[in-house]
């Protein structure tokens, strides 16, 4: 990936196989986003079911900014809990919340915060900890051993996709990622 280290893709590519490895899996199995969260004791919420949220805030959350797809917030000191969009389809969910236990998971601190719907503090990180947290989210999702094994099965992408619960997107970004693009 272009601006992304060698040796930490390859650090990122080896943790989406520790991670399932620490909770029994093998490198092909799926990873449920919510099953890392509650393994690593990070709760994961929809707006929808955070206790006495304003019917109007959760209108903007989900009806007028619905543009945004998951944030983390500190709720004490080295505790977060992440909030999805659900809004947007499972396999979004998925590859979001991943992508925000990967930022947690790099320890990555944010340059600034912005609010959504005026109420919901939304952190901003450096571009550069955005790749790497995108990088490390799709390994979460679906390793690279997970797609070599995928591919020996003669899997199609949709049948790929469908395997690990993620998206037609988030396979093609995994595909070209790992260079198995070709195929």
């Amino acid at each position: 990936m272009r601006g992304l280290e060698r040796s930490l893709r390859d650090w990122c590519e080896n943790e989406g196989v520790r991670w399932r490895r620490e909770l029994g899996l093998y490198a092909y199995d799926p990873l449920p986003s919510q099953r890392l969260a509650q393994h690593l004791e990070i709760p994961v919420f929809s707006p929808t079911e955070i206790p006495g949220i304003e019917a109007q805030i959760l209108q903007r959350l989900l009806e007028e900014e619905s543009a945004w797809s998951a944030i983390t917030l500190p709720v004490s000191q080295g505790k977060h809990i992440v909030i999805y969009n659900p809004t947007h389809a499972t396999t979004r969910h998925e590859s979001d919340v991943m992508h925000e236990l990967a930022h947690l998971l790099l320890g990555h601190q944010p340059i600034r915060f912005h609010q959504v719907s005026g109420t919901i503090p939304v952190r901003e990180y450096r571009t550069a900890d955005e790749k790497a947290a995108e990088y490390l989210g799709g390994c979460l999702q679906i390793t690279a051993r997970g797609l070599d094994w995928a591919f020996q099965r003669n899997m199609t992408r949709r049948e790929i996709a469908k395997h690990f619960g993620a998206s037609s997107q988030m396979v093609r970004y995994r595909c070209n990622m790992t260079g198995y693009s070709k195929r």
